[in-house]
């Protein structure tokens, strides 16, 4: 079951995704769900999905190119003989004991040289949740930051490390909110503040 509905906001982290992830690209969705992202593509993209539950893969498989269980944990070769123009972790790498290795894996394997990777991960430094430890309360939820199936809690700063080790050159940082977000583009320093989610747009290092 997707618990992860899509906001149409246009500062929302799921507006920021599908503008950032271009237009003709063929696109590597991990953890993919049940390709809602894929279907509110209106810029003519082509994806392909994995995904951990059954259920989910049938879902997306009438609308991607194609979909399959895959557990991103176990970095095993993919059916699929391609590199990408994209490869996206929407909201997946926080749910991994060892995202590290994933990324690299992906980025190593499956992405054409002159590639993107679109990252997006919760922002443990939002408000929220600093006022909360403010008042010595940290309590996991269901869904959100706080989330109880996330292994990892990110900062932009420790965001942006993760894509570093992966050998990534970031090409833009970006903080989704749908509350917040115009506020954060007017004054980028409350980006820390104020996302949600650290939405990070990246290369392959020239270095």
């Amino acid at each position: 079951m997707n618990n992860y509905k899509l906001s149409n906001k246009k500062t929302s982290t799921h507006s920021i995704i599908l503008k950032l992830l271009g237009q003709n690209n063929d696109i590597l969705d991990a953890g993919c769900n049940d390709g809602y992202i894929g279907a509110s593509d209106r810029r003519n993209n082509r994806f392909w999905g994995l995904e951990l539950s059954a259920d989910s893969v049938k879902s997306a498989k009438r609308i991607y190119v194609d979909a399959i269980e895959y557990d991103l944990q176990n970095t095993t070769k993919l059916p699929w003989h391609k590199r990408f123009d994209v490869l996206l972790f929407a909201d997946v790498l926080e749910h991994l004991t060892d995202y590290q290795n994933t990324l690299t894996f992906f980025v190593k394997y499956y992405l054409k040289q002159d590639g993107m990777v679109l990252i997006s991960v919760p922002n443990v430094a939002n408000w929220t949740v600093r006022l909360s430890l403010l008042f010595g309360k940290f309590q996991y939820t269901d869904t959100g930051i706080l989330d109880k199936s996330h292994y990892h809690l990110f900062t932009f700063k420790s965001a942006v490390e993760m894509a570093k080790e992966a050998n990534l050159q970031i090409v833009q940082i970006r903080g989704g909110s749908d509350r917040f977000g115009r506020l954060i583009d007017l004054v980028p320093i409350l980006r820390g503040l104020l996302s949600t989610n650290i939405i990070i747009l990246c290369k392959i290092s020239s270095r």
